[in-house]
């Protein structure tokens, strides 16, 4: 069960990404946007049932965005 102040805290985080994601039209990768997707469904309170199903593509959409920001970072 999701809290009223996770709700919140969710909206609040799905609004900064959905807006970092328009001013990065043309930047974004497959795993960016699957991730996203991913993101999306869970925060909805539904389930994500490839995260069951395909769990080492779900890993390796997470490990290539995490790898794609830290490289940024690291600029």
């Amino acid at each position: 069960m999701i809290t009223a102040d996770e709700r919140r805290s969710l909206r609040n985080a799905q609004r900064r990404t959905n807006r970092a994601r328009a001013n990065s039209i043309g930047f974004t990768c497959p795993a960016s946007r699957h991730l996203h997707l991913i993101a999306d469904t869970l925060a909805a309170g539904k389930p994500y049932p490839m995260l069951t199903e395909e769990p080492a593509h779900c890993a390796e959409t997470m490990y290539s965005v995490l790898e794609s920001l830290w490289k940024l970072r690291a600029r």
